[in-house]
């Protein structure tokens, strides 16, 4: 993985200077040597980003596990992915999923005592290690679920209140209720 960090490091400088070239060409072109020079640079841009993803297959191959929580993303882009439905636990249906299809793909020759070296070819002592693991990131799962359940329910009872106070000038009885039903939420 140092290898693709170091390669990614890279990639995102030369894409830096790309994107400023790009802002920096005339938009639209003006001419015909402006619009020849902006299909290049867009050429290059998109031949860049095709180098990348090569490279990225060719790494995820060698660890893929690695790229399920890449360490150069951004605290945003990390964010976007659990909004987006990614947790960690994904990678635990893609194990057991892998090694299903694996194990009824080679069962005759594990019957026979002969081993894969792959998923299929997990002991019960490792897949119970793995549904350790597991449950313990499902609980960790939740508990982040859970705070940000908490952390969304009062920022948006806040507000309620701000808008009740601005719309009233002063705290109404709407607001004693509100907080009342608060109250009621967390316990």
């Amino acid at each position: 993985m140092v290898g693709f960090q170091c390669y990614y490091d890279t990639w995102f400088s030369q894409l830096r200077q790309l994107v400023q070239q790009l802002s920096q060409s005339p938009n639209p072109p003006t001419t015909d040597e402006h619009h020849h020079q902006l299909r290049q640079l867009i050429n290059k841009a998109m031949s860049h980003y095709a180098d990348y993803y090569a490279a990225k297959s060719v790494s995820a191959k060698h660890d893929v596990l690695e790229f399920f929580s890449p360490p150069w993303t951004t605290a945003l882009e990390r964010s976007l992915h659990w909004i987006g439905g990614w947790r960690p636990t994904t990678a635990f249906h893609l194990v057991y999923t892998e090694s299903s299809i694996l194990f009824e793909s080679h069962v005759i020759d594990i019957l026979r005592g002969f081993h894969t070296g792959d998923l299929g070819d997990l002991s019960p002592v490792q897949f119970a290690r793995v549904s350790e693991l597991q449950i313990q990131t499902v609980h960790e799962e939740n508990d982040i679920t859970d705070d940000l359940s908490d952390w969304q329910a009062c920022k948006i009872l806040t507000n309620i209140h701000s808008y009740l106070f601005l719309i009233f000038n002063q705290p109404p009885r709407l607001v004693v209720k509100i907080t009342l039903i608060e109250i009621k939420l967390n316990n």
